[in-house]
């Protein structure tokens, strides 16, 4: 069996993403557990994960069913998840042009 090295992680949330997340908690605990298998799981290929194309190309979705989640990562001691959007696939790509 390959453990992976454990270290710390830490998920934050931007007001838009808590805010559909909260509306949708089935949505946050997939993505909580897809973040921690990703991060510290034994089979981070299960998670379906993609680099966004284009200008945010630092930016990073997560597909869950019909829903995304957009992050990033910030490094450093403790790896943080900024989470960016989250929502049905068409509105989310749609609403990362109003990011910062």
């Amino acid at each position: 069996m390959n453990r992976r090295t454990q270290f710390e992680y830490e998920i934050q949330y931007t007001k838009a993403s808590d805010k559909f997340l909260k509306t949708h908690e089935e949505v946050r605990e997939q993505y909580e557990d897809a973040m921690k298998e990703l991060l510290v799981g034994d089979h981070p290929e299960k998670v379906d994960v993609k680099r966004i194309k284009g200008n945010r190309n630092d930016y990073y979705r997560i597909k869950l069913g019909e829903y995304r989640v957009v992050y990033a990562i910030i490094n450093g001691k403790i790896v943080v998840i900024n989470t960016m959007l989250a929502g049905v696939r068409g509105d989310v790509y749609k609403k990362m042009s109003g990011l910062k």
